[in-house]
């Protein structure tokens, strides 16, 4: 069972990739010209719901699955993917006014919409409290897996109590 506190980050993980999935989703459904960065960005939101939310409610009720090594890995591959998708929206978009016409109209992502523009810049938004939140949880998959160890808990490495060690004989 994973703690309330990764549960509950997550949870608001799971609006934030939601989010992002809906705007990426309408900048793919919309597009003229395909845009790498664009289907990168789609495919991180699928792979954080994927590999984060689901995959801890299924490690929530199957033990086995709740390794710290796997959360320790997961937790890096999302932070990682999320990262690389915000700053690679970011750059795509360059931070520019969407009210302008000849940065709208320049633009390969917002592809003269100003619409569009407003998307790509919301989606690069959320990526990045995406990879804020995985940041968190992959600094707290790290304590867990030191302190439990890579493939349990602590409480597997308990001695039974009134059986005594070799020491002891």
């Amino acid at each position: 069972m994973l703690s309330i506190l990764d549960n509950s980050l997550r949870g608001v993980n799971f609006v934030f990739l939601i989010i992002v999935l809906g705007l990426v989703g309408n900048l793919i459904a919309t597009q003229d010209h395909s845009s790498s960065r664009v289907n990168f960005a789609i495919f991180a939101a699928v792979f954080g719901i994927v590999f984060d939310s689901l995959y801890a409610l299924i490690a929530n009720f199957i033990s086995a699955l709740a390794w710290p090594i796997i959360l320790v890995s997961l937790d890096f591959l999302n932070w990682v993917f999320t990262f690389s998708a915000a700053t690679a929206l970011a750059v795509g978009i360059r931070g520019g006014s969407c009210t302008n016409d000849s940065f709208t109209s320049g633009n390969k992502i917002a592809e003269g919409s100003k619409d569009r523009c407003r998307k790509a810049q919301a989606s690069t938004v959320f990526l990045y409290f995406s990879f804020a939140i995985f940041l968190v949880k992959f600094i707290l998959s790290i304590v867990n897996a030191i302190t439990s160890g890579a493939f349990g808990t602590s409480s597997n490495r308990k001695t039974q109590v009134g059986v005594p060690t070799i020491s002891q004989v």
